[in-house]
This record gives C-alpha cells, structure tokens and sequence, in this order.
C-alpha cells in the first residue's frame, strides 16, 4: 500500500517528467552522432523520432490515469513479462546513457577525473531518488525546474551565435535520414519509467491551464530538442560531426562569455539536475520491477545501483565502448521492449475494463429483473 502512495504524482509532474526524459541525453553526443550520420539534413530525423515518441508518451499517460502498470487489473503472469522486458531495457539504457553522462562529468567538469568516483557520487544521489519513489522524482522535478527555465532565459537574453542557414542546405530527403533513425535509437524510446507511477489530476488545475501547460509542453520538448539540433548545424555545419557536448558548446556562444569568460553555469547546472533526474527515472523503473518479484526492500534498489555501477566502470569505461554497445544489435531489443510493453499494456488496460464494464452491466441488468419479479 505505502509503495502505491509513494508512486502517485499530479499530471503537471507527469509532463515535467516527461519533458526531462524526453531530452536530456538527446542534446549531448546525439546531434554529434546525426550529423556524422545525415549531416546538414539530421534535424529531420530528430524531429521524426521525437514525433513518435511525443505520441507514445499519449499512452504512457492514458494507462497512468488509471494507475501504475503493476496496479492494473491485468493477469499478473503479464506484469511479471512487463517487468522483465522494462527491468532489461532500462538496465541498457541505464549504462549506456549513464557512461555518457559520466564521461562528461569527468572530462569536461573535471580534469578526467576516475569514472569509478563520479559514478559512485552519481549513484548515490539516484538510488536515494529512485527507492524513495515517483512523488519524490515529482516534487524535486517541481523544485529545480526554475532552474531548467533560468538557464534557458539566460541563454534566449544573451545568445551570441552565429547562423548559417546555408549549412542546413541542400534540402533533401534521403536515405541517410533513415539509416541515422535506424543506427540510434537507443538515444530514443524514454518512457516506459514512466508507466511505474500513478498519475492524478491536481485539485486547483482546471482542463483549460492543463492543455495550455500540455502544448508547452509539447512546443519546449521540440525547440530543446529539434531546435537545437538546427542551431547546432548552423553554428558548426559539417564539422559538427567532431563537436561533442553539444548544448554545452552551443551555450558558451553568449554575449558575457565574449567580455569575461567562459559563463556556462546555468546550462552546466540545469543539465546535472536533468541527469540525475533522468538516471533516477531509469533506476527506478529497475527497482520497481525487481520490487515486484522480490519485494519492496531498501536492499533490491540497492543491488540495482550496484549491477548499474559494476557495469558503467567495469563493463564499459570509455565512451567509444559506450557508443559500440549503443549502436549494437540491443538497441533493437530496447525498441521492441519500450514499445511493445506500452501498447500490449494499454491494449490489455482496455480490454480489462470493457470486461469489467460488461460484467458490471450485467450484473445491474440482472438486478433489475430481480426488482420486476
């Protein structure tokens, strides 16, 4: 029962939620990766993909509103396959997008300090997140999201960038967009934490502010992602595809950092807090699914963050094996996971509720004969 209340969130955590898994390892290597891959035409498969996951994530919320998907009325030899299908697709995406993570917290913040250190500072603070549950991930979301919207205002006053939309031609379709979609899609596919959280509507929100914070939403999850891939090929056009850290060197380009230096705290800052956000997220969809087969213990959520850990440092290490088991044959399994656990779950959700409406129909019918006699 505690660990049902502590999964229940409002809808306005749910879209902030969304928002940080949406984007946050999206703007780092990825754009890098694209304009290797498609170069000036990358945006588009950006955009494609986003699409599609702004549409799953319609469904990740319509099976939220009637509880966590551990807590529908499905058979429960079904919750055991979903949460073997999540617990292993979150525990790739887990290690591959926390090495990149590390790497830049060890390379760019740091004088290429041991993976081994910031992965356990890292791990400490998500395994507290992630155990305490989905309203603690909601109401720290809640809390530092002023953050996120002060480093983006400082970037939109003091952007000193220069566009070239020659960069982003020729305009053309080709099959390069499609091969890029193909080769990275573990970057993609970030909802099904998601799924492990309860979803209430807030007492003071009315419909109408709900869809206007929806369609912000949709419209931020866009620019910070589609839009600044566009930027990003504009500033460095073909040589893009040896720029790492993309929103960080896309950030450093503002007016102070001309006059006094390098001024990319804000944007530093506000991707640390998506970081931690977005690995807790992952972390917890790990634990909820160990929860339900070996119970709700402190000591399942800790030997998640362990194997996560044993991985990153021991398994992987280095970015470019990070980048090998990405772009490998997994990513299919991720994919397959991601999407096919949302829509069997909502199917199954539907069915069990027209079943249940039928018998319940039923039931007053029968009732009403009785009444006659």
């Amino acid at each position: 029962m505690q660990n049902k209340l502590n999964n229940k969130i409002y809808t306005e955590q749910f879209l902030l939620l969304a928002f940080i898994s949406l984007i946050t390892f999206k703007v780092v290597m990825l754009p890098q990766y694209l304009v290797k891959t498609a170069g000036s035409q990358s945006y588009m498969t950006m955009f494609f993909m986003i699409a599609i996951e702004l549409m799953m994530l319609c469904v990740v919320y319509g099976i939220t509103k009637n509880g966590s998907i551990l807590q529908l009325d499905i058979p429960k030899w079904l919750k055991g396959i979903f949460a073997i299908l999540v617990f292993s697709s979150s525990l790739i995406k887990s290690t591959v997008l926390g090495s990149e993570g590390v790497s830049y917290i060890s390379t760019s913040l740091y004088a290429n300090v041991s993976w081994s250190f910031v992965m356990l500072a890292l791990m400490i603070v998500c395994l507290y997140l992630a155990h305490k549950g989905g309203k603690v991930l909601g109401r720290t979301v809640q809390i530092f999201f002023w953050i996120l919207i002060f480093a983006l205002v400082f970037y939109a006053v003091f952007s000193n960038s220069n566009f070239d939309i020659i960069n982003l031609m020729p305009f053309k379709i080709s099959s390069d967009l499609a091969v890029a979609g193909d080769k990275y899609l573990m970057w993609f596919g970030d909802f099904t934490p998601l799924l492990f959280m309860s979803v209430q509507p807030s007492s003071n929100r009315k419909k109408s502010t709900l869809a206007i914070w929806i369609a912000i939403a949709v419209i931020a999850a866009l620019i910070c992602t589609v839009g600044l891939m566009i930027e990003f090929i504009c500033i460095f056009g073909a040589s893009g595809e040896i720029v790492g850290n993309a929103f960080l060197n896309v950030s450093s380009l503002n007016k102070i950092s001309f006059m006094i230096g390098s001024v990319d705290l804000p944007t530093v800052i506000s991707w640390l807090i998506m970081c931690v956000i977005k690995f807790s997220l992952l972390l917890f969809a790990m634990a909820e699914c160990a929860k339900f087969f070996f119970g709700n213990k402190a000591i399942v959520s800790l030997a998640c963050g362990i194997i996560v850990y044993a991985i990153v440092v021991y398994g992987i290490g280095n970015l470019k094996a990070c980048y090998n088991l990405a772009t490998g044959w997994l990513r299919y399994f991720v994919l397959a996971a991601e999407f096919g656990v949302t829509i069997v779950a909502y199917i199954a959700m539907r069915v069990s509720q027209k079943r249940n409406q039928s018998i319940s129909q039923s039931a007053n019918n029968q009732g009403e004969v009785y009444e006659k006699a």
